[in-house]
């Protein structure tokens, strides 16, 4: 009866939102689409979400953690595909280095994103459980595609079943969980929402042990239809327990809708003129609003979703986030047969090790990065992950030629988790900029970075090993193959970096005057820097 009434009270809401929004054109909806995600829920609706189980256990913030870390846990279990490359490829092409089952592993990330745009919108103004349940659903229809695409030996079905489908519900899923955690915990969001996708990496620790089981037991179709029905199981019950905070949740001198300036590098001082012009009112300045935090007088940018995707600093974040993802895809989809081919290690046991501890990293990463942003800063934290990945790029370039084992293990390790640390940081530094209103809007669009990494990377990774092992007289052993890979990695990571540079993340400095004939501008442990004709 209450899930029937969230459907019934969406469905009654989307009427009446469509009888106000009177769309002539494609371009116009699509612009509606993207400009009415308010959530609206009725009084009975809001008295409901205030309980776990009503009139005996009321939602705390506490429980939402929880919830989130398992449901991003089953979700993970995408990381550990690794596993499932050679079987694959022995199951439908009878040879283990037909290298085509990794596809699949591009193609679900890639949706990922995807949806994550495309449903982003709908999701901030839809009920938590609804979405959730989607996600879940979706996500176990993939699976049971994917099955049956193995069971005919049907490569492309496997593609469309667990990439393009599963995809879908990874996506969904993914921003759902996301958005509810940032939006109970407004005066630490980096550690929220790192704790919450550092289940995500974990998924992939506990599953590519569990996919290993599954395959000695198992058929391969057979067990992608168990680890479906495992992972639609475990996320339903956390979406049925899944709520949304009370309009009106807040905790002392941060609301659920503004930035806590203290936690990104701005305070009182700093900003004591804008403060004097503003305080107790808000102004219009460059087309956003500003207003002040009732408690601490800090300004508060107020912008609506058009202007967040309309600004060159969000996309300049979507280039760091894109190149920082580039490499940790690229290792993780082929951690294993990498493993395998330079280093000769072709028995399971270790390379389920390998990857497993490889999650361990990726789970760490998330957790760490969003912490230490909460005190050190999201640029700063961004600009130190870009800036180690780097290092270790460079490393590998020389390390890689002379397969030593042990080193090249660890260096990947510590690539995997500065991989999670982008994704930790992301959604709380989205939050930041524009306001947790904007955030599972601006976080899906933001998730397109990750769709082109897996898409573009990965199948650029692909088409040169693909290249050399067909048409040059190199072998998948040979070394030379992957360090070609690496130079285009460091370049786009030094991009990356330097974007970061150009970022306005505080509104102190967007709300810095240009002077006149002003080129650009960028700031750096914080001191401003102009460049004018």
């Amino acid at each position: 009866m209450q899930l029937t009434d969230d459907f019934a009270s969406d469905a009654i809401f989307d009427h009446s939102r469509a009888q106000r929004c009177k769309v002539k054109s494609f371009r116009e909806m699509l612009i509606n689409y993207y400009s009415n995600t308010e959530y609206y829920r009725t009084p009975q609706q809001i008295r409901r979400d205030e309980w776990i189980i009503p009139g005996r256990v009321r939602c705390r913030a506490w429980m939402v953690i929880p919830i989130a870390v398992i449901s991003q846990f089953c979700l993970g279990s995408l990381y550990a595909w690794s596993i499932f490359n050679k079987p694959i490829d022995k199951h439908i092409f009878n040879d283990h280095e037909a290298n085509f089952a990794h596809i699949t592993f591009y193609i679900a990330l890639g949706m990922l994103g995807l949806s994550g745009a495309v449903f982003g919108p709908w999701i901030e103004s839809h009920s938590p459980r609804m979405c959730a349940l989607l996600g879940a659903v979706v996500f176990f229809a993939g699976h049971c595609t994917a099955a049956l695409g193995l069971a005919c030996r049907e490569i492309a079905m496997l593609y469309f079943g667990y990439g393009f489908i599963g995809g879908i519900g990874l996506g969904i899923g993914y921003v759902t969980t996301i958005d509810a955690v940032i939006k109970w915990y407004p005066s630490s969001r980096g550690f929220a929402s790192g704790l919450a996708v550092s289940g995500f990496g974990a998924g992939s620790v506990a599953f590519s042990n569990l996919n290993a089981v599954l395959l000695r037991v198992f058929t391969v179709p057979q067990a992608f239809a168990i680890l479906g029905t495992i992972n639609l199981v475990v996320m339903l019950v956390c979406a049925l327990l899944m709520r949304p905070p009370h309009p009106d949740y807040n905790i002392p001198g941060v609301a659920m809708d503004m930035i806590d300036q203290s936690l990104t590098e701005i305070n009182y001082h700093q900003h004591r003129t804008i403060q004097h012009t503003i305080k107790g009112r808000s102004a219009n300045i460059g087309g956003q609003t500003i207003t002040v935090a009732s408690d601490s007088g800090d300004p508060v940018l107020v912008i609506t979703l058009s202007q967040a995707l309309s600004s060159p600093d969000f996309w300049l974040l979507w280039i760091a986030f894109f190149v920082n993802l580039v490499f940790g895809v690229v290792l993780i989809s082929n951690l294993a047969s990498m493993t395998t081919h330079m280093f000769g290690v072709d028995t399971p046991a270790p390379v389920t090790a390998i990857v497993t501890i490889d999650g361990v990293f990726n789970a760490s990463g998330r957790l760490l990065s969003g912490w230490v942003s909460d005190s050190f800063g999201r640029r700063r934290t961004f600009l130190l992950v870009i800036s180690t990945q780097i290092v270790i790029v460079a490393c590998l370039i020389s390390i890689i030629p002379q397969l030593t084992f042990w080193p090249f293990i660890v260096l990947v390790w510590l690539a995997t988790l500065c991989y999670g640390g982008g994704v930790g940081v992301i959604a709380a530094t989205l939050a930041d900029m524009f306001g947790a209103p904007n955030m599972s809007s601006c976080h899906g669009v933001m998730l397109t970075g990750w769709s082109v990494a897996a898409i573009g990377g990965g199948l650029t990774y692909t088409a040169i090993v693909n290249y050399m092992t067909g048409s040059l007289d190199y072998t998948v052993r040979d070394p030379f193959v992957y360090v070609v890979n690496e130079y285009w990695i460091i370049s786009l990571l030094i991009c990356g970096w330097i974007s970061l540079l150009f970022i306005r993340v505080t509104p102190r400095e967007r709300l810095f005057p240009r002077v006149h004939d002003q080129i650009f501008r960028c700031t750096f442990v914080g001191f401003t820097f102009r460049l004018a004709r």
